[in-house]
Formats: C-alpha cells, sequence, structure tokens
C-alpha cells in the first residue's frame, strides 16, 4: 500500500525524527512535501478552492488543507488506498500485521483513523441505532473515551510501539488529531466535497458536553462528517501523535493567527 508522510521543507529534521522513531515498523516510508501555508498568497488558495471565501484560518492550517487535497486527490485518481501519517507520530511495530487482518473485515469503506489525539476525546459506535416499522428507534451504543498518558513521551512511546494489544475497527463519531490514517480511493472521491471547501461550520462534539464548537482546521470538518460517511476509528490504536502545540506548524489552536481568505 502506498504511503505519505507529510513534511515540510523547512523541516527536515522532523522527517529525520520520524524515520528513526518508527525504523522498528517494517515500513518504507514515503515523504510528502507538505504545501507551506506561510508562502500561500490570498489568491493562490482561492484558485485551489480549499477554503470558502470569507472564512478565517491560520495559514499553516491551510497549508495542512493543500497538503490533504492533493493526496487526496492521488488517491482518488490511483484508485489505490494509502496510508497517510503525520511526521510527529509514533506507529506500532506491528501495525502491518493488524492492517493485514482488519481492513478486508471493513469492506467499502472510506477511511481508518489509525490514532488520535491522547489529550482529547474518542467516540466510536459500539452498537447501531436499531429503526424497526412501527416502532420507536433504538439509539445506538457509543463509547466515549479519554486516556492517559495525555502527553507521550519517549518512555510511553516505547510501550506502545511494543504492544501486541487487539485492535479493532469501530464506526466514528469524533475524534481529534488524527496523526494517521487509511485512505481508500472511494473514501477520497465521496468525502472530498463534504470537506473541501474548508469553512467555519459549528460541530457539536457530545463527548464534550455537547459543546458546538466552531471549526478552525480539518480536525473539526473531519468531525462534521464521520457519523455521516463510512469512518472508522482503531481501538487500541496503532497510530499515536505527539500533539506538541507548541511545535504544531498548523496553528489551528491559536485564534490569533487566523486571517479572512478570499
Amino acid at each position: 500500500m502506498k504511503n505519505f508522510v507529510v513534511n515540510l521543507d523547512r523541516q527536515p529534521e522532523k522527517y529525520e525524527t520520524f524515520l528513526k522513531r518508527n525504523a522498528g515498523c517494517g515500513i518504507a516510508f514515503n515523504r510528502f512535501a507538505a504545501v507551506d501555508g506561510s508562502k500561500l498568497t490570498n489568491e493562490e488558495v482561492m484558485a485551489m478552492g480549499i477554503v470558502a471565501p470569507g472564512s478565517k484560518f491560520a495559514p499553516g492550517t491551510v497549508g495542512g488543507t493543500a497538503s490533504m487535497s492533493q493526496i487526496w486527490k492521488q488517491v482518488a485518481e490511483q484508485d489505490e488506498p494509502a496510508l497517510v501519517f503525520e511526521d510527529d507520530c509514533t506507529i506500532r511495530h506491528d501495525i502491518n500485521e493488524r492492517l493485514a487482518t482488519l481492513l478486508p473485515t471493513l469492506g467499502d469503506f472510506d477511511v481508518l483513523v489509525l490514532g488520535y489525539n491522547t489529550d482529547s476525546i474518542l467516540d466510536v459506535e459500539l452498537a447501531p441505532a436499531l429503526a424497526t416499522p412501527g416502532l420507536e428507534q433504538v439509539p445506538s451504543m457509543k463509547a466515549m473515551m479519554v486516556f492517559r498518558p495525555q502527553r507521550p513521551d519517549d518512555r510511553s512511546d516505547a510501550v506502545f510501539q511494543r504492544s501486541t494489544s487487539q485492535v479493532a475497527a469501530f464506526r466514528l463519531n469524533a475524534c481529534f488529531g488524527p496523526g494517521g490514517y487509511v485512505l481508500s480511493p472511494a473514501g477520497a472521491r465521496r468525502m472530498y466535497p463534504y470537506y473541501f471547501p474548508m469553512d467555519n461550520r459549528m460541530v457539536t462534539i457530545e463527548a464534550l458536553g455537547n459543546r458546538a464548537l466552531m471549526s478552525m482546521g480539518a480536525d473539526m470538518m473531519g468531525n462534521s462528517i464521520y457519523r455521516y460517511v463510512k469512518a472508522y476509528a482503531c481501538v487500541a490504536p496503532l497510530v499515536v501523535p505527539r500533539n506538541n502545540a507548541g511545535a504544531s506548524t498548523t496553528q489551528s489552536h491559536v485564534p490569533s493567527a487566523a486571517r479572512v481568505w478570499g
């Protein structure tokens, strides 16, 4: 399966660290030169069609979205599923073995999120809602999780990579910071019109006490559609992002970094 490790040209050290950290995964990684949002003009962004006019996003977020758009188009055009990794993530050593077993069980899936930020929530469906003609619909059964440690480090990463715990795929409702995912060609085609152009839609997150949050990046765009497409998440995760806000290049968590496009 083809893979993409998204990395900025001005941060080669992050890619080198990624390769060293994940050398035991048995994957021949391929670097994808990320779009540097700090270098994009307003006219270029509008021409790409990746941001709705009048929307407010940080330049780094727009660059990340442009990178995602390019990768998704490649997956759709080449008609081959692909692994997509952020360059700060840690990957379990048994990922190939686990995916070989897991992916055939999903059938016509859109996306399988391999891992997510551990300082926030994961909302997955354990049993779907039941609709019986003439009777009241029975709601779905869900699991809403938090994690420890919230901030992975070298010690927790080493334990995680050697783990051989069981991995299952559950329908995904919400997560934050997908550090890696498998995208199918059908998923790239089906989800693209829902993601792009990106806008500042409000998204209600049930696992956060039904808080309505404004979309400031791809995270929340995903959370606005996961439950409506064939999206799954791995539990236990096969990927864990470092999620170091101080080193983030998207700056979607910093409102003051955002600007209006269009």
